[in-house]
């Protein structure tokens, strides 16, 4: 905003109105004065045609040009009445016949029209006289009948109460555009503030709206319609807010959850060992207990460390075009000896390319095989199965297992969250694995989903959109 603009939504648009009404005053007032001045102008050029063709018809009928000298009268007589009109009759030469008004001055050198002529608007000129007496005066050539003498005519209209009357009109006009102005920043002012009330009610809302109370929103029905579409974004934004914090909240209880749980082991064995003296190998398993315990918590905190990472797009994705047949036996091979132990197959079909990450596409994978496994039953088997699509290729990881709640589904992909309410198997999960899945979807512009297919497997889903796509 430049320094000298007004801060008020109200103080602007008032002074746009007043602008705006100073403007179309301005060019109305300039259209009637220049309308009148024409006007005034044209009623002068008639009275000058008026009188100068009077004059000319009076110089035909004089005797001679020493008859108008020796006898002037005629034309005074036509000039009689007329203050405002100066008459000068001058020989072929220039010699002085008549002046009515000597004290107004002389005259300019003014084009003389030929005698057989109408003088033109051209003719017609605005001039002041020597004493400063503002006239419009034409002037042409006289004819004598008799003789065929030739005299000069020139004929002039004092305009100085026409001009006076047009600096008045001007100044009224000045005077009423300024008033006009003030007037519609004063109306302006006060009818956009009304206007603006439904705003101010919208910001009281708005003041009353904290942390704890994000649910409230704006009442929509009360805004003006220009800004309906204002406060439902509004709205929205609180909605995700409240969402957010609620998870940030979860997030909170069940990150101290789980790491109370670590920290409270290695407190409790450590003050036990310490109750009273212990053999070396009592010591040596309760480093042993406590190096799993420093394990668990550091592949946490490595967990948490990845996911902040990629929520802020700081993991580098060097994507590459895979075989998915190797990468899927890569990973079977990897994750054969845990399913043997829990008496479980891995089945492996399809085949094709896709464009990812490999380490994060086999972290992906092996964090929904790990899941699989310690949710399939034994002498089950887990299908690791490839799909090549129009725009992308899709990884289908399925198992038969405990259904997950509709409830749940929602939810599944959260940080620290469990489908199991009592975090039975908290010591050997974190609840980060799936949040890790999405996140690594996200970076590749990819996406997971979860779903029950029609023999009641469940099936997670990656899909991996081609390159450029």
């Amino acid at each position: 905003m430049k320094p000298w603009a007004p801060r008020s939504l109200t103080v602007r648009l008032a002074l746009l109105f007043a602008l705006a009404t100073l403007l179309t005053f301005t060019l109305v007032g300039s259209y009637l004065y220049y309308s009148l001045a024409r006007q005034l102008e044209s009623h002068d050029d008639q009275e000058l045609l008026g009188k100068i063709t009077l004059m000319q018809h009076l110089v035909g009928k004089a005797g001679s040009v020493q008859a108008i000298r020796n006898d002037p009268h005629p034309f005074m007589d036509a000039a009689l009445g007329h203050n405002d009109l100066l008459l000068i009759l001058r020989t072929a030469d220039g010699a002085p016949l008549l002046d009515t008004q000597p004290a107004a001055g002389n005259l300019p050198l003014l084009p003389l029209t030929a005698v057989d002529q109408t003088p033109d608007r051209k003719s017609r000129q605005n001039l002041r006289t020597s004493a400063g007496m503002p006239v419009r005066a034409t002037a042409l050539w006289g004819r004598i009948d008799r003789t065929g003498e030739q005299v000069q005519i020139i004929v002039a209209h004092n305009v100085s109460d026409s001009l006076a009357m047009l600096d008045s009109y001007r100044q009224q006009i000045l005077g009423a555009a300024l008033s006009g102005a003030l007037l519609a920043a004063l109306l302006g002012y006060v009818l956009v503030r009304r206007g603006l009330r439904p705003t101010r009610l919208i910001a009281q809302q708005a003041h009353s709206i904290t942390a704890q109370r994000l649910d409230l929103g704006l009442d929509v029905a009360s805004a003006p319609d220009e800004l309906q579409q204002l406060v439902l974004a509004f709205n929205g934004m609180l909605d995700r807010l409240h969402e957010s914090f609620q998870r940030l909240s979860q997030f909170s209880a069940d990150l101290a959850h789980d790491l109370r749980t670590p920290i409270n082991n290695l407190m409790v064995q450590t003050q036990v060992a310490l109750a009273q003296p212990r053999s070396t190998e009592e010591y040596q398993g309760l480093l042993v207990s406590n190096v799993e315990e420093y394990e668990r918590l550091a592949r946490m905190l490595d967990n948490m460390l990845f996911l902040a990472r990629a929520d802020n797009a700081h993991v580098a994705v060097t994507r590459e075009q895979l075989d998915c047949s190797q990468e899927l036996q890569r990973i079977a091979d990897y994750f054969e000896g845990v399913a043997e132990d829990s008496g479980v197959r891995l089945v492996i079909s399809g085949s094709g390319n896709l464009y990812a990450d490999p380490m994060l596409l086999r972290r992906a994978i092996g964090n929904l095989v790990a899941n699989a496994i310690r949710y399939t039953p034994a002498g089950q088997a887990i299908r690791l199965e490839a799909q090549q699509q129009a725009q992308g290729s899709s990884i289908l990881i399925s198992n038969p297992g405990p259904q997950i709640t509709e409830a749940a589904i929602p939810r599944l992909f959260d940080r620290f969250y469990r489908a199991d309410p009592a975090r039975s198997d908290s010591a050997s999960s974190a609840g980060l694995g799936l949040a890790i899945v999405q996140s690594i979807m996200k970076l590749h512009g990819g996406q997971v989903e979860l779903s029950r297919s029609a023999d009641q497997q469940t099936v997670f889903t990656l899909y991996f959109p081609n390159q450029g796509t």
